[in-house]
């Protein structure tokens, strides 16, 4: 088993993904989830963020089919302005949410204003995919294909987590000159758990209650 997972996509998988995304900035709203302190995108950048979002959730469909032979059915569908899908994927119970970024990065991020509004609708997802996309920055497109980082589950979404920090809202994003839009728990890729083993994990045990235990993160920092 490898820790992270390369796949590759075809030239009609990326352009599937292109339409639905820029299709999609077309009815979305400029804020995620409602956090109004954090600059709105124009549909150019909401078009390239969805874009590298529904290729990372491809990547994963891929890898799921090709190492377990479990086949996901990913969401395509188009959203009224205000409305997002449930989950990423749901697996065994295991609600997934897939958390693709540019080839470059270092860091799972997890915004705290899609913790609190997910556990406020009692739909908190309990593991976190990392995606790196193969990006080429000139050209401002991808490269076909990325990599599968690791997963974190939402128990390490904690102040008590050694490996995970908390990075607010204007925090420089350690060993950059990038500062944050909304307050996050990071995690570094080094320390996500090994994908293979804990997709294994997933198939073979139901999710154990952490969602329902899970304390909202702005409570967390008070203690």
């Amino acid at each position: 088993m490898s820790r992270e997972v390369y796949v590759r996509l075809t030239d009609d998988e990326i352009e599937r993904c292109r339409v639905f995304a820029y299709t999609s900035a077309q009815t979305q709203q400029a804020i995620e989830f409602g956090q109004k302190t954090t600059a709105e995108r124009d549909k150019e950048e909401g078009g390239r963020d969805t874009w590298i979002g529904k290729i990372g959730e491809v990547i994963v469909a891929k890898a799921a089919e090709k190492r377990f032979g479990v086949h996901v059915d990913l969401d395509f569908s188009y959203y009224p302005r205000g409305q997002w899908d449930d989950q990423d994927f749901l697996i065994n119970g295991w609600r997934i949410d897939v958390k693709a970024m540019r080839e470059g990065a270092r860091w799972l991020f997890v915004e705290w204003n899609k913790l609190c509004f997910r556990q406020q609708y009692h739909n908190l997802s309990h593991a976190y995919i990392a995606v790196s996309v193969g990006w080429d920055r000139d050209s401002d497109k991808p490269t076909g294909g990325g990599v599968i980082k690791g997963i974190a589950s939402l128990d390490k979404l904690s102040t008590a987590s050694e490996t995970t920090e908390v990075l607010m809202k204007g925090d420089l994003i350690p060993g950059t000159n990038t500062r944050l839009q909304a307050d996050n728990y990071g995690i570094r890729f080094k320390d996500l758990s090994d994908f293979d083993r804990s997709f294994l994990y997933m198939l073979k045990h139901r999710p154990n209650g952490v969602a329902e235990r899970f304390i909202n993160p702005y409570e967390q920092i008070k203690h």
